[in-house]
């Protein structure tokens, strides 16, 4: 837990000077970064490849780590700054086996198709967008953990070609309470077939013209 309150406090003194996180203080970091990101630990793979895509901050991803140190993560994010404030961070809390790294999500799953156990994704892109990166960076049987807040449902209905298309297939849909009035939810997505190798698209198309 002292490694947990290091990583927030760090986030929120990077904060100052560049834009990681909105909220601004040590308490509500603490709740909707940290508190937030292990909402579902009981049901997360303790082991494994991670890959956390549009990590920003470094939640859900430093989090996850801190809680199951022997998974192996990478993080990713198209912004140069935030990669160096999360590798900062890997350094400061001796972080074994995680890495950030600069690059754009298309570029880095086309170099890496078929490679990870998991993708974790909080606050990227809607769900249809969400699967074309993070389908085919998945090994056959991986999987997909989307946290995502309301409208979950019409995400998941808006998803149905995308699946098809790119080889997953819903396998729970989990709620939990973070406070009286706030409830989340992990979408686990899971990858039964290859992903044909046109996918994902360039020129931005996932979120452009989504599947």
């Amino acid at each position: 837990m002292i490694n947990m309150e290091k990583y927030n406090t760090l986030l929120i003194e990077k904060n100052k000077v560049l834009n990681l996180t909105a909220h601004k203080c040590i308490d509500s970091s603490w709740k909707y970064n940290v508190l937030d990101s292990l909402l579902f630990n009981d049901i997360i793979p303790n082991v494994g490849k991670f890959l956390d895509i549009g990590s920003g901050g470094g939640s859900p991803a430093i989090p996850l780590k801190l809680s199951f140190p022997q998974i192996n993560m990478t993080m990713l994010d198209s912004v140069g700054k935030k990669v160096n404030f999360l590798n900062e961070v890997v350094g400061e809390l001796n972080l074994e086996n995680t890495i950030a790294i600069h690059s754009r999500i298309e570029e880095f799953v086309i170099a890496n198709r078929d490679s990870f156990d998991v993708v974790t994704a909080r606050a990227v892109a809607s769900l249809p967008t969400l699967l074309e990166y993070a389908l085919p960076a998945l090994k056959i049987g991986g999987i997909l953990l989307a946290f995502k807040g309301k409208n979950v449902s019409e995400e998941i209905e808006s998803a149905t070609n995308a699946l098809k298309i790119l080889g997953g297939e819903v396998g729970s849909i989990e709620q939990r309470q973070l406070d009286d009035e706030t409830t989340r939810y992990l979408v686990i997505i899971k990858k039964v077939k290859q992903t044909p190798k046109q996918y994902p698209r360039g020129k931005n198309l996932p979120r452009l013209k989504p599947l």
